[in-house]
């Protein structure tokens, strides 16, 4: 995944514009043996790199070409996980996602809405289908686990552990059903983690749809990003703490499946008397 917050000395240093003019100035300084062009060409770039990246522009540029790495990254990410689903949650993340962009054009047509603060509730919306996605995917594979699991013969089990620990004579062979037992049980509460797991997961992909599909209705008639926003936190909230408690189970779930992807980049802070909407995470700018 990528790195959350982009570097502003790199991009100025890597930028094929400043490697090109810093290139030929050393080429025509070492052809041509005027020596004071390459270090007026240095000098000049120290300059560039002291007071460069500090320019606003040059970094309101640098995270809109992060925004769209990272956006592409998830994007091809999520595709791969569509791939894997089957059929019925394939077409609930094709319809939300479907949903998403009938917001996307809904909000940016409404007039009172700056474009600025537009894309960073828009990114927003973008993640909560991305983990949507990763929610689909990770209870599908949760089910193929329960599927092969019998509660029944594990409770079996046990009570046989339990009966030879008490029956056998012999200190070692005692112990071993000891040991056993201790397995068993771990195993147990491994699956009953699951399935609380499913039922949370399951539930906030309900709450995922109905809440989009609100926003849907609303989209029009929202004051400010910020509305959208704040709907948005408290979905994505609920979707970190359900990740959260999958980790300890991620040779089941699949860890790519619970890593969390690349979170929001907010935008640079707005002119005196604008509205900010709410953040999520860390601000980028």
């Amino acid at each position: 995944m990528a790195s959350d917050e982009p570097s502003y000395l790199k991009a100025a240093f890597l930028n094929i514009y400043n490697l090109s003019m810093l290139g030929g100035a050393l080429t025509a300084s070492a052809l041509t043996g005027e020596y004071v062009l390459g270090a007026v060409a240095l000098g000049v770039e120290a300059l560039w790199l002291l007071f460069g990246p500090d320019l606003r522009p040059f970094q309101r540029a640098v995270r809109e070409g992060h925004r769209k790495e990272q956006e592409a990254a998830d994007r091809e990410r999520v595709d791969k996980m569509l791939k894997e689903l089957p059929q019925q949650d394939w077409q609930r993340a094709k319809a939300l996602d479907e949903l998403r962009r009938d917001i996307e054009r809904d909000m940016a047509n409404n007039p009172s809405f700056q474009a600025i603060l537009l894309q960073t509730e828009l990114d927003k919306l973008r993640h909560l289908h991305q983990s949507f996605v990763a929610l689909a995917l990770a209870c599908n594979r949760a089910e193929s686990y329960m599927a092969a699991v019998d509660p029944r013969q594990l409770k079996r089990e046990m009570e046989a552990q339990t009966q030879l620990e008490k029956t056998l004579k012999d200190p070692a062979a005692q112990a071993i059903a000891r040991k056993n037992l201790q397995v068993l049980a771990k195993r147990e509460e491994t699956i009953q983690e699951i399935q609380n797991f499913l039922m949370r997961a399951r539930g906030q992909m309900n709450l995922i749809e109905n809440s989009v599909r609100l926003l849907r209705d609303q989209a029009l008639t929202m004051a400010s990003p910020g509305q959208l926003g704040e709907q948005l936190d408290d979905l994505l909230t609920g979707v970190d703490a359900i990740q959260a408690t999958a980790k300890d189970h991620a040779d089941v779930l699949g860890s790519s499946v619970m890593e969390p992807l690349a979170e929001v980049v907010h935008p640079a802070p707005v002119a005196e008397g604008a509205h900010a909407p709410a953040k999520r995470g860390r601000n980028r700018s």
